[in-house]
């Protein structure tokens, strides 16, 4: 018998979940221990294995739950070493199941019940946590720990949102990632549908009704391996004024016009509005950016127009989604550098997000399309 089937708190259910048949046999070995959470409140009566079963089957069309292992926090078991959570043995360690695509064949994956988003982990979900790692290692079960947006083509993925490497003893020093912006578009790896994509409550935003919306002609329920779709969010266009030129090369340009005027009716920055990119404009720009930092974080910073060291670690990061009047600053400045991010409105949309992709790419930076501390210093 495995060493983790001799875990107290495990409970083997392997043939009690629903299915619609069964996974294949693995080809591969497992290497890597793939660690995610469900996106569920933990303590609610859904967050458990035989709900999880049931929405993967039956909404997503899978054979069975997507997972090898199920943690459930709302299921204490007490053992002699003291309160664990429950562990859920939903699939045989040799089926290849669905839960991050190609990687199916190599990956095991494990699901504590929860959204960490937003929930706390409890010393006995930790312990169980623990206990099966230590299990899976004494078995020689995978050889890596990792994160579902730490898997190719889940990059986006805001799960797991605990720190999975500090509750297994991790050894090493790379911390976990954050999950990156939503992407434009998206590649179909096994066992994605759009209501595994989006999710429940809708990724990043973007939920099922927007993937569809987005691409019309493409039926949900045939999508193939390899499938490049659409991956935006359908909205309503706000009503805004919009700079209507994007060339910089010549005097009077429009866009430095609209984001000069903002600067002076802002922030006083007393700018002769000549639609000129010069050192005045990036002065006030700078002391726009400052002020907000002050404003928005506290950062007590100075409030002199200079680019320094005190300034580059007070400045936060900015991605996709957000909005404001950094975002505004963000889009002022790129049009100043020759960059088009589609609108001065505030709100940090695909225009700004290519824009700022575009800059990074001619700056030799990470093309990440978030302005962080390396993005916020090419552009000043």
């Amino acid at each position: 018998m495995a060493y983790f089937q001799s875990l107290p708190q495990l409970v083997d259910m392997r043939g009690e979940l629903a299915s619609k048949g069964n996974y294949s046999k693995r080809t591969k070995k497992v290497t890597h221990r793939v660690w995610h959470h469900s996106l569920t409140k933990k303590k609610l009566g859904g967050s458990n294995a035989v709900s999880f079963a049931d929405y993967h089957v039956n909404t997503l069309g899978w054979p069975r739950v997507g997972y090898t292992f199920i943690i459930e926090p709302k299921s204490i078991i007490q053992t002699s070493k003291g309160p664990r959570a429950r562990i859920v043995y939903a699939n045989d360690i040799d089926r290849r199941t669905y839960h991050v695509g190609n990687s199916n064949q190599f990956s095991l994956g494990i699901c504590v019940a929860g959204d960490y988003r937003y929930d706390t982990m409890d010393d006995a979900t930790i312990a169980s946590i623990a206990d099966l790692h230590a299990s899976l290692v004494k078995d020689n079960i995978g050889k890596y720990d990792t994160s579902h947006n730490e898997m190719p083509g889940y990059s986006w993925k805001a799960c797991c949102e605990y720190d999975y490497r500090k509750l297994v003893d991790w050894k090493g020093s790379t911390r976990p990632v954050e999950p990156t912006s939503i992407p434009d578009t998206y590649i179909i790896q096994e066992g994605d549908t759009f209501w595994s994509i989006a999710h429940k409550d809708g990724a990043g935003g973007v939920t099922v009704d927007d993937l569809i919306k987005s691409n019309p002609g493409v039926d949900p329920t045939e999508l193939k391996i390899g499938q490049k779709i659409i991956f935006g969010k359908i909205s309503t266009p706000k009503p805004v004024s919009k700079p209507q030129s994007s060339s910089i090369n010549q005097s009077g340009n429009s866009n430095i016009k609209a984001f000069q005027t903002w600067l002076n009716t802002n922030y006083r920055t007393d700018l002769v509005v000549d639609g000129v990119n010069g050192p005045k404009t990036k002065t006030a720009a700078i002391k726009a950016l400052q002020t907000e930092s002050n404003k928005q974080f506290n950062s007590k910073l100075v409030v002199d127009g200079k680019w320094g060291p005190k300034t580059q670690s007070a400045i936060h990061t900015v991605r996709k989604g957000a909005t404001g009047n950094i975002t505004r600053i963000i889009q002022g400045m790129l049009y100043c550098l020759g960059y088009d991010p589609k609108g001065f409105d505030g709100e940090f949309g695909n225009g700004s997000y290519e824009a700022v992709r575009d800059l990074q790419d001619d700056k030799h930076l990470n093309i990440d399309g978030l302005v962080g501390k390396a993005t916020w210093s090419k552009m000043f």
